[in-house]
């Protein structure tokens, strides 16, 4: 049996070496051609590459293969190569540069060979050229020669230097930034005003007037830029619409100074059946007219025939110089008088052409019915653009009436920059219900006021980051904002970052801060915004101070050689 194993391990050696030493077999190894590019991430001369780091992709038709001690083959010109690597089985190769500067032509060079195919077959050579984005040059709406001029100021400081801003306090004033004088010396470049007070500037209210603008004259007479911005308060519930039921008296009578009167008195001939079908809870309405500016205050009345209130206050109606009627609610003993006695309209400083009987349409009272909360009106952001709604009503004629104040600081030669609808994305105002209704409504506002011939608006539209969504394209924006409160230097210097990543065309402003990092703090940790407004200081609901940027971040900010104050801006006439 041992012999036998010898045998066959020694038949078994002779065969195998005769295999090994047959020379003559020939393998079929298949051919397989080089690697064929097929595109590039960007494309070859692409304009509007994003500055900072960027990836780029090589695209081929197979598989490829890199070896990363090749790196050094490959050249790139305009910025630094930091990396290329084919991750895992893949048709690209992936490359990181970083280009820190808008406007450079980059090159990519990759010699034959470096990548390889199946069975090392050497991939063609590779050249790509692609220049990074530019800031826009030119506003998307304004041609005014002053705004123009603004723009050009902003484009030629911007990442160089910053502008200082105020924010007006409440009203339309420079409180604030008087008070930077003070702390200072020196006077924040930029100062922005609120149209937040639409509804009470248009009622005649004694503190506040959109149609003087000589705050804001004052400041660009002195060199300083103006912003303006708008938290649009809405009524807070849909208006009820006029009715009428009965017509008591038409014609034209002016009242003078309580001069004239309108006697409906049973006494002096009056029919006062006309009250016969009027019930408790109907309002006598008296439409007015030509109410007189010049005087700037007007009263209505409506008594008995007594001449006593009909009912109690009825005898002097304050009126503003915006309306066109008033009215008193008839309570059932007042409604028994005119039914059996009549009674009197008078007044003063307007004249009444019409006395009826019906229901008033809706007067919405300044200091209740209004607001910017979504969760407090139902006021639909998806209706503003939406004809034939009560909403939008309200924002067209709003937006007519700040176009007519807008219109004046046209006249005056003062350039805007106008930032509307801001911190959308942030959904704490009515105007922030969704992306699509946003952007309906910036587009509407914009098309609206460049047909009213808006040319000096600069338009700012504000992020949240992370929204772009919202954003209503480049050919409606030409400032991207970021409001920042309560972060560090840090955060608020990766902010800018992200936010001039993401919009590489266009100007970022720190558009309104409180309680941040020291401008100081922010530029050495890169933040480059074309301006910075702290918010102005008022009182929480306990009546304790908020204070959004005190006398220590103020002279911090206007010792910096990089920062611009008012007494250093051009003139933009």
């Amino acid at each position: 049996m041992k012999n036998m194993n010898i045998k066959w391990t020694l038949l078994l050696a002779a065969m195998f070496s005769f295999a090994a030493c047959d020379t003559d077999v020939e393998y079929d190894i298949p051919e397989v051609e080089a690697p064929v590019l097929v595109s590039t991430t960007p494309e070859a001369n692409a304009a509007k590459v994003k500055k900072g780091e960027i990836t780029i992709e090589v695209k081929y038709d197979k598989n490829v293969f890199f070896a990363t001690e090749d790196l050094k083959q490959i050249s790139f010109t305009g910025g630094t190569l930091i990396s290329a690597d084919v991750y895992g089985s893949s048709n690209v190769l992936a490359l990181t540069v970083n280009v820190p500067e808008r406007e450079t032509l980059c090159t990519l060079s990759i010699p034959e060979g470096v990548v390889l195919g199946p069975n090392k077959m050497p991939a063609p050579a590779v050249s790509l050229q692609f220049t990074t984005i530019a800031l826009d040059k030119t506003p998307v709406m304004a041609v005014s020669t002053n705004a123009v001029k603004l723009y050009d100021y902003l484009l030629a400081n911007y990442e160089k230097k910053v502008l200082s801003g105020m924010m007006a306090k409440e009203s339309w004033n420079t409180d604030m930034a008087e008070r930077v004088y003070e702390w200072t010396g020196k006077y924040p470049a930029l100062n922005t005003f609120d149209y937040g007070h639409l509804a009470w500037s248009l009622a005649g209210a004694n503190w506040i007037n959109y149609g003087d603008i000589t705050p804001v004259k004052n400041w660009a007479d002195n060199h300083g830029i103006v912003s303006c911005m708008w938290h649009w308060n809405v009524p807070k519930f849909a208006p009820l619409e006029e009715s009428i039921a009965a017509t008591v008296w038409e014609g034209e009578k002016s009242t003078g100074n309580w001069a004239e009167s309108i006697d409906l008195r049973k006494s002096e001939g009056f029919d006062t059946s006309v009250f016969d079908n009027a019930k408790a809870g109907d309002y006598i309405i008296v439409k007015v007219k030509d109410l007189d500016a010049a005087v700037g205050w007007w009263q209505g009345s409506v008594k008995n025939a007594s001449w006593t209130d009909l009912v109690t206050g009825s005898g002097v109606v304050e009126l503003t110089s915006a309306q066109t009627s008033y009215a008193v609610r008839l309570t059932e003993d007042a409604l028994n008088e005119v039914k059996e006695n009549g009674l009197v309209i008078s007044g003063c400083n307007h004249t009444v052409t019409g006395v009826y009987i019906g229901t008033p349409a809706t007067v919405y009272d300044l200091g209740t019915d209004y607001t910017y909360k979504p969760d407090e009106t139902t006021f639909d952001a998806a209706n503003a653009t939406v004809e034939g709604t009560w909403e939008n009503k309200v924002f067209t004629s709003d937006m007519a009436a700040v176009a007519g104040y807008l219109k004046l600081l046209k006249d005056a030669g003062i350039p805007v920059l106008w930032r509307p609808f801001h911190e959308a994305a942030g959904k704490w105002f009515w105007w922030g219900k969704d992306a699509a209704s946003h952007k309906a409504m910036w587009i509407a506002m914009f098309n609206y006021f460049k047909a009213q011939g808006l040319d000096n608006l600069i338009w700012v539209w504000t992020t949240e980051t992370g929204d772009e969504d919202w954003y209503p394209g480049d050919q409606y924006v030409d400032i991207i904002g970021r409001d920042i409160y309560s972060k560090d230097a840090e955060t608020c210097a990766s902010q800018y970052a992200a936010i001039s990543a993401t919009y590489g065309n266009k100007i970022v402003a720190l558009s309104e801060c409180g309680t941040v990092g020291k401008i100081s703090e922010q530029w050495a940790a890169g933040a480059r915004w074309t301006w910075f407004m702290p918010w102005y200081d008022g009182e929480g609901e306990d009546g304790s101070p908020i204070v959004h940027a005190d006398e220590v971040w103020w002279k911090d900010a206007m010792e910096q050689s990089y920062v611009i104050t008012r007494d250093e801006v051009p003139s933009m006439e």
